[in-house]
């Protein structure tokens, strides 16, 4: 009876692995659906229009950052584009830039939004004194 078990548990394994072989193939990644390529295209041609930067060839350099491994289109496009210009003031590499701005924004979604708002009142406190 336990032969029996085994030789089961070896026949549904050995199955479950040959229908994975039939129907998945992980040398071809997911199929990109058209709303996600559309935005990608949107978000790519807003930077490039702005910054001169193709996002295409976008790839991380600063190990360890929040962001890894995600895509850019997952960060509000508003945001990003204000997080270069912030950026910028600390980099001339402005895809070094796009790279801090999603480890950013992964931390918090409206940073520069935030950051903004901080700066102006600052500006309007140094104002008064």
């Amino acid at each position: 009876m336990k032969k029996q078990n085994e030789w089961n548990r070896w026949v549904a394994v050995a199955a479950a692995a040959f229908f994975a072989v039939l129907f998945i193939n992980p040398a071809e990644p997911p199929a990109q659906s058209e709303d996600a390529a559309k935005k990608l295209e949107t978000y790519r041609a807003a930077i490039k229009a702005e910054y001169g930067i193709d996002i295409k060839d976008f790839k991380e350099t600063l190990k360890g950052g929040r962001a890894d491994g995600k895509g850019i289109t997952q960060y509000d496009l508003k945001q990003i584009l204000l997080g270069i210009k912030v950026e910028l003031e600390h980099t001339t590499n402005k895809m070094l830039a796009l790279e801090i701005v999603t480890d950013h924004l992964e931390e918090i979604p409206d940073y520069y939004t935030h950051l903004e708002k901080m700066e102006k009142e600052a500006e309007a406190q140094k104002g008064k004194k």
